[in-house]
């Protein structure tokens, strides 16, 4: 399914958000490809990674104003 996208690299300005308690950030070779540097090479605008305490993958919902500020301040950057 992702053949086309095969190699393609993410060539905007990037900030991810993650929840610490996000289940997707727990599958083996997840938390070392964000950390290590495979993340950043297939996201080379990769800006800043915050990983919000106490939070799952429901981020929105579950912090709503940090996420709301995080994303505000990433825009107001540019």
């Amino acid at each position: 399914m992702m053949g086309p996208w095969t190699g393609a690299k993410v060539v905007v300005p990037t900030k991810f958000i993650v929840g610490e308690l996000d289940l997707t950030l727990k599958l083996p070779g997840a938390e070392a490809y964000i950390n290590n540097g495979g993340f950043k090479k297939d996201v080379p605008l990769l800006e800043d990674i915050v990983v919000l305490k106490g939070v799952g993958h429901f981020l929105n919902e579950e912090k709503p104003e940090e996420v709301t500020k995080q994303i505000h301040d990433f825009f107001n950057q540019f």
